[in-house]
């Protein structure tokens, strides 16, 4: 009998698909998602570690008690991390089941009293916090990868002339290495956005109880201190009543992202197609047919736009669900829990994926410059450069251009003789030269001329390069503070 292939199609491809890219682009089809309080197991047993350690420091618990407690915690996390504990919906959230496994199955009486102090609502709150500080650590890694994926291949192509678009039609001679550095531009906003949204959440809610504290003698900053947080989110109420913010923030961030994300794909989806043919993608990136094998689709592209379709309908219902609803704690809240791991679980491989697109690329220069000396793209460059060095208006140079467009059509590219009839028509008062004429249809030179900074003169976007690859190694260097600090606090968390 034959072997059995995963997929029907890829007979004509050259190599085996990506599991990124299947996994991506299969999504939820043939994949099960965990319940969302399972995902926070861990995040609670540090939330427990951290509150018993308090509680202890300030006399609440004894030493023994939290010994007790510490062992029964660091046994959980063990049992946990080999899928060993699973939750039992009669006991309605992660925090109760966490509670009766300690007092009831491990017969430990002091986990009676690791309540005191907080309720599930600042408990909830914290480890939601914890949960989404990691998630945001590995986002901005992944964001991290492309930029410098895309910084990488832009290098390549500072000279590779290729057509500028408006309105999906050719419009002025760019660049492929300007092209990707405005990709690179702006996934870098996006990754200091990641940024300000985890600064945002770094405050640790824990110890405000119900939303109005509490009695007894907590040390909130202890306890943040031990979470790793950078510190306290202070008033007890706001801490409860904004139950859903930080969810709200990160997904906002998510769907400028994924906007940006979905762009990129379309211009692959263009640059690929066989009627531009400026670049090719990795045949472990396409996917095929059932019935016709030649096809080498972009799948993973046209799953980008629609995931950032689906980012922003989150959104929308994450600023509904907080809509109207007076201060303190309401049940509304507990959907954002859902809404945001579902928008996670949709897109958190979406920036590690285009990265590996992107490097696989294979660019063809010889055809983008044939296309870039298509449809007088020089058009508005030549206009610039009649009111620059003849002295006309800009309106003059541009009447100049249409009529001189009208007269070459047939050509296909700017001649001297049509361009010498408009200037004469319009009784501008002088006649170019061939040579002028062939400088202007050489789209380097015309490039050479755009030096401004974030133009794309080569020695321009050079420089746009230079200052993006500079902020990328400094932001990185923020991401892995915040990370060393969150390990930190969790070695110590588990310390006895």
């Amino acid at each position: 009998m034959p072997k059995e292939k995963n997929q029907i199609w890829g007979g004509r491809l050259n190599a085996p698909p990506s599991e990124l890219n299947l996994a991506f682009c299969a999504g939820r089809d043939v994949r099960e998602l965990p319940p969302c309080d399972q995902r926070l197991v861990p995040f609670d047993i540090r939330t427990n570690l951290a509150h018993a350690r308090m509680l202890t420091e300030v006399g609440v618990l004894s030493n023994q008690e939290w010994r007790d407690i510490h062992q029964g915690l660091s046994e959980l996390a063990r049992l946990d991390q080999t899928g060993g504990f699973k939750l039992n919906p009669a006991k309605e959230d992660v925090h109760i089941n966490v509670e009766h496994w300690l007092t009831f199955e491990k017969g430990i009486g002091a986990a009676k009293k690791i309540h005191s102090g907080r309720s599930r609502n600042d408990q909830v709150s914290t480890d939601m916090r914890l949960y989404l500080r990691e998630e945001l650590l590995e986002l901005a890694g992944g964001l991290a990868s492309l930029i410098a994926a895309v910084l990488k291949q832009a290098q390549q192509g500072l000279d590779w002339v290729m057509p500028g678009f408006t309105h999906y039609q050719p419009a002025m001679i760019t660049t492929m290495g300007h092209w990707l550095a405005s990709w690179g531009q702006g996934l870098s906003r996006d990754l200091v956005a990641l940024g300000q949204v985890y600064a945002m959440l770094d405050k640790s809610p824990l110890g405000a109880a119900a939303g109005f504290g509490t009695s007894w003698p907590l040390q909130r900053e202890r306890s943040a201190e031990l979470l790793g947080f950078s510190g306290v989110e202070e008033n007890s109420l706001d801490c409860i009543a904004s139950r859903g913010e930080a969810e709200t923030r990160i997904v906002g961030a998510l769907a400028v992202l994924l906007n940006r994300l979905g762009q990129m794909g379309q211009d692959l989806i263009l640059w690929s197609h066989p009627y531009f043919g400026f670049v090719t993608i990795h045949d472990a990136f396409v996917t095929g047919s059932s019935i016709m094998p030649q096809k080498r689709n972009p799948d993973f592209a046209e799953v980008l736009r629609a995931k950032a379709a689906q980012t922003q309908g989150a959104l929308s219902s994450l600023l509904g669900v907080q809509k109207g609803a007076m201060s303190g704690y309401n049940r509304d809240s507990q959907q954002s829990k859902s809404i945001v791991m579902d928008v996670l679980d949709e897109i958190r491989q979406a920036a590690p994926l285009m990265a590996q697109v992107v490097v696989s690329l294979t660019f063809h220069p010889d055809e983008m410059a044939k296309k870039a000396q298509q449809g007088f793209m020089n058009a508005a460059d030549v206009a610039d450069w009649l009111a620059r060095e003849k002295g006309v208006s800009f309106r003059q140079g541009y009447e100049a251009l249409s009529l001189a467009v009208k007269y070459a059509e047939a050509s296909g590219e700017l001649t001297l003789e049509a361009l010498n009839q408009a200037c004469g028509q319009l009784n501008l008062g002088f006649q170019v030269t061939q040579r002028e004429v062939d400088a202007l249809n050489d789209p380097l030179t015309l490039l050479g001329e755009k030096r401004h900074t974030g133009a794309p003169a080569p020695s321009a976007v050079r420089e746009n390069l230079a200052q993006l690859s500079q902020s990328l190694t400094r932001l990185n260097q923020e991401w892995v503070e915040r990370k060393e600090r969150i390990e930190q606090a969790r070695a110590k968390a588990f310390a006895p």
